[in-house]
């Protein structure tokens, strides 16, 4: 096995986990259950993440692709947060 195997997996279990929270007709609840197990995952694994091993350029594009996958899950979560707000300010406005 490679020095980068363990990293390599960690990339490739990452990237399956943030494939099935894009899915997009998925429950509130089952988003929140998903989210939390990649977060329960990224913690158990933060030792091999932060070691400060040299990452293979490969390597360099997965993680910043999943950043930016992250960084999309996270507007997307931000967004349907402030939907319940919006309507409820939208209901008050009517009953004016």
């Amino acid at each position: 096995m490679s020095n980068t195997a363990p990293i390599d997996y960690v990339l490739e279990r990452v990237e399956q986990m943030l494939a099935a929270l894009i899915v997009m007709p998925q429950s509130s609840v089952n988003f929140r259950s998903s989210c939390d197990q990649l977060d329960v995952y990224l913690a158990d694994h933060k030792t091999l993440l932060s070691t400060g091993d040299v990452l293979t350029v490969e390597q360099k594009k997965r993680v910043t692709s999943i950043i930016d996958l992250l960084g999309g899950l996270q507007k997307r979560a931000e967004t349907r947060a402030n939907i319940p707000a919006s309507l409820q300010k939208y209901i008050a406005e009517q009953l004016d």
